[in-house]
């Protein structure tokens, strides 16, 4: 019986069409495997996909609820800027 590894090259940026805003880059990386985030995180050469890959990872591995919370009401409701966000409510930023 014969193994072959498969071998699938992870993704180094976000693809052109997310990146109009950094909202829209925060709603493609929700929506894919933490290895990709990690991968872009990573390798990437732009500055605003590492960042919006810091948000993302930063969320998912702390388990932090107020970092989820905060990602979310971006993804839900389009942009929000930081200052309202931490008016609004008692989320820590």
């Amino acid at each position: 019986m014969t193994t072959k590894a498969v071998e699938r090259k992870l993704r180094s940026n976000i693809p052109d069409e997310w990146r109009a805003s950094d909202d829209t880059r925060l709603e493609w990386l929700w929506n894919q495997r933490l290895i990709v985030v990690q991968s872009i995180y990573y390798r990437t050469d732009d500055i605003r996909d590492k960042l919006a890959a810091t948000v993302v990872l930063g969320a998912a591995w702390q388990g932090n609820l107020a970092s989820i919370e905060l990602l979310l009401k971006r993804l839900e409701g389009g942009a929000v800027q930081d200052q309202v966000v931490v008016e609004e409510d008692s989320l820590l930023v």
